[in-house]
């Protein structure tokens, strides 16, 4: 049952403290008493080392020891983290060297004991997120861990004792060495700025590698924390975020010399059929609103905003098409599936959501980025049609903006009836805090209402069957739901292994493994929610009145291999079919929107859309379904019906056309089968999508849309 406890940051990371503290005690007493056999050992001997090594091989150590574990890859740019940890080294020992001894082994003690904690909390969350998270991202998501997950941050800490230990080591070794026979003497001045110029020098020599050699880009404008985690090292990434994150830096300037790509005739899904044919074709105009740029121009004196608006001038509008407005005035339904994957839809045991993919618009070529926020950040990407580049605050950071062009916010602005729902703790990533700034009147989660309409079963089904009852008579209406049926761990025994378990195997019989198995079985939940969701929108007489828009918010992260998640092997591989090794094999999804209309009066328009999409073409996509409007140059997705050629992109930098896919760590383009590897256009398409990036840093940090259009009550 989700618990309704409200947390903080601060009152989490005590939490997280304490439970460290009660599960690694009977280990601290053990090691207290290999401590005073080696005492007995060392003080039979006549040696002593000084302390002033200690930190350059200890810091050089943890760097080496995180590649290891978190199988980042060992070699990788591994000179960088090399440099980068002596310097940082070598300025702990002349901090250490400069007070008196006393004090010098206490300063000691904390920092080891402080890189050993901050090593040891990003292995942890590597391993189970699959990514590098930013303090600020895991505090923040801290609480809603421990009032929901709290169990899988326990077994990750239990699993991780081995790993804590090696992180922990060198403070350990220092404290039981001794004051005696690892000293901390206090040095003359001379020689404490010695080791300073030495790390400075250091710094230096690393900073100016990284900075013009080829990660040059994602040291400065192309920063990433994930990114600059793998590449430069955890001592790098997170001083560069701290940079980063006061300037407001970490994203390029506007390339307005690199053209936008041009219309491409496949862009629109070539399975669709075209309307019958008009005597005279048909002239489509733009999707771009009237905004008067020059007189905006003339009041401001905001270098950013201009920045902006010679940006936003600068591009081309995509066309409005044979699509636009085939969904006016109808009902909306939005749903983020919880790790869903449409590697999961079978006829048989998924007869709905293969009825949706079969008789609406299915996208195949769709991507669901990881982001670095996990569900927060899938979202964020799912409702703004932005690049969540701030981890799981990015969503936070937005919630006293003019959100304008969210799908609540416009459809809210033409009367539409409008809630959201999740069935999990209310509180969860804050979520009681901003969705209803994302243009839903109120928003009910497990603790503030919903669990009213529970009743003590918070499965999709119940929540969707419930839910459904208090909106349906209020027509039109604007629906948003986040389920969370599908959330790991995928465990025999559990209740939705209980329940459906024989009805998968009925249908794959020995195909999966049993891992796989279970997340299929909680993915069946969501699907008799959905079954349920048409039926009621059937019995109503309202299905060919309402779209349902349906994707994941990440990939089944909770089946990789790992402790936390309690698995043995990699299951993913099991239910793709296949090993990926990069983003776009990992991230592909798949994108349903449907609507009964599809299936009776515009049934000809139902198609497959096999181009590349991913979450921020969403927005766009349904803007112009609806006919709302909206201006497509303030949007970094795409509508997919139109002239637009597609271009998804990872936060990363890293990207995937109809040409190839271009991976930004490797800086490697991989051309599809007819394209050649073309380094004018590699170039053109990095600079677009850096572009993107930076537009939407600066649109969630300026407010960008409230300056377009005023604030919005």
């Amino acid at each position: 049952m989700p618990s309704n406890r409200n947390t903080t940051p601060g009152s989490v990371l005590y939490s997280i403290l304490i439970s460290i503290a009660r599960v690694i005690a009977p280990f601290i007493i053990v090691l207290n008493n290999i401590r005073k056999n080696l005492l007995r050992i060392y003080r039979r001997q006549k040696w002593q080392v000084s302390h002033l090594g200690l930190f350059p091989a200890a810091l050089v150590y943890m760097e080496i020891l995180l590649r290891l574990f978190t199988k980042t890859g060992l070699f990788k740019s591994l000179i960088y983290p090399l440099l980068f940890g002596l310097a940082c080294g070598l300025l702990c020992a002349a901090l250490t060297s400069a007070f008196k001894p006393k004090l010098n082994r206490i300063i000691s003690i904390v920092i080891l004991l402080v890189f050993g904690f901050w090593f040891t909390t990003e292995c942890l969350i590597k391993n189970s997120y699959q990514v590098y998270m930013t303090m600020k991202a895991i505090t923040t998501g801290a609480g809603g861990v421990m009032g929901g997950f709290a169990s899988d941050l326990f077994r990750a800490i239990f699993k991780g004792i081995p790993k804590i230990f090696m992180f922990f080591l060198p403070a350990i070794l220092y404290i039981g060495t001794g004051k005696r026979r690892m000293p901390a003497r206090r040095y003359q001045l001379p020689f404490v700025g010695a080791l300073l110029i030495a790390a400075l020098l250091l710094q230096g020599v690393g900073v100016l590698g990284a900075s013009h050699g080829a990660n040059g880009a994602k040291y400065k404008g192309q920063y990433n924390f994930n990114t600059a985690t793998q590449v430069f090292g955890l001592i790098t990434s997170t001083r560069l975020e701290s940079k980063y994150s006061r300037s407001g830096a970490g994203t390029g300037e506007f390339t307005l010399d690199s053209a936008e790509p041009s219309p491409s005739p496949s862009a629109a899904p070539a399975a669709a059929a075209e309307p019958s044919p008009s005597p005279s074709p048909i002239v489509y105009g733009d999707n771009v609103m009237d905004i008067d740029f020059d007189a905006l121009n003339e009041e401001t004196y905001d270098e950013t905003l201009l920045s902006m608006n010679e940006y936003v001038q600068s591009l081309t509008p995509t066309k409005k098409n044979a699509y636009t407005g085939l969904f006016e005035g109808k009902n909306l339904i939005l749903i983020c599936a919880e790790a869903w994957s449409d590697s999961a839809v079978d006829e048989k045991l998924t007869p709905t959501m293969y009825r949706m993919m079969h008789n609406g618009f299915y996208f195949s070529e769709f991507y669901q980025p990881s982001w670095g926020g996990s569900t927060s950040t899938g979202e964020f990407s799912f409702l703004f049609g932005l690049v969540p580049l701030d981890g799981i605050d990015t969503i936070l950071d937005v919630r006293y903006n003019n959100n304008y062009f969210t799908l609540g916010s416009q459809l809210n602005r033409l009367g539409y009836y409008s809630r959201a729902y999740h069935n999990g703790v209310y509180d969860f990533y804050d979520r009681d805090l901003t969705h209803t700034t994302f243009g839903y009147d109120e928003y009910l989660g497990y603790g503030n209402g919903l669990e009213e309409l529970l009743d003590g079963d918070n499965s999709d089904t119940k929540m969707f069957e419930t839910t459904m009852d208090t909106y349906l008579d209020h027509q039109p209406f604007s629906i948003y739901y986040m389920t969370l049926s599908g959330h790991c761990i995928y465990v025999e025994g559990s209740p939705y292994v209980t329940k459906y378990l024989s009805r998968v195997q009925e249908v794959f019989g020995s195909k999966y493994k049993d891992t796989t198995l279970y997340y299929l079985c909680y993915q069946t939940e969501l699907e008799n929610a959905l079954t349920r969701m048409i039926e009621k929108l059937e019995e109503k007489g309202i299905a060919d009145d309402t779209v349902i828009a349906m994707t994941g918010d990440h990939y089944p992260y909770g089946l990789e291999k790992s402790d936390t998640f309690q698995n043995s092997e990699d299951y993913v591989t099991d239910l793709y079919g296949y090993k990926y090794t990069n983003s776009y094999e990992q991230d592909h999804n798949g994108l349903i929107i449907w609507s009964g209309c599809l299936e009776h009066e515009n049934k000809d328009m139902a198609c497959e859309i096999s181009a590349p999409t991913y979450s921020l073409d969403v927005v766009p996509t349904l803007s112009n379904l609806f006919g709302v409007e909206f201006d497509s140059r303030l949007l970094v997705g795409r509508d997919v019906f139109s002239d637009a050629e597609p271009i998804v992109l990872w936060n990363n930098y890293s990207w995937v056309t109809e040409r190839g896919k271009f991976d930004s760590i490797e800086y490697e383009f991989t051309p599809n089968p007819g394209f050649e590897n073309d380094e004018e256009y590699i170039s053109r398409i990095s600079s677009i999508v850096s572009n993107k990036i930076t537009f939407s840093q600066r649109v969630v940090d300026n407010d960008y849309y409230g300056y377009l259009f005023g604030s919005e009550d």
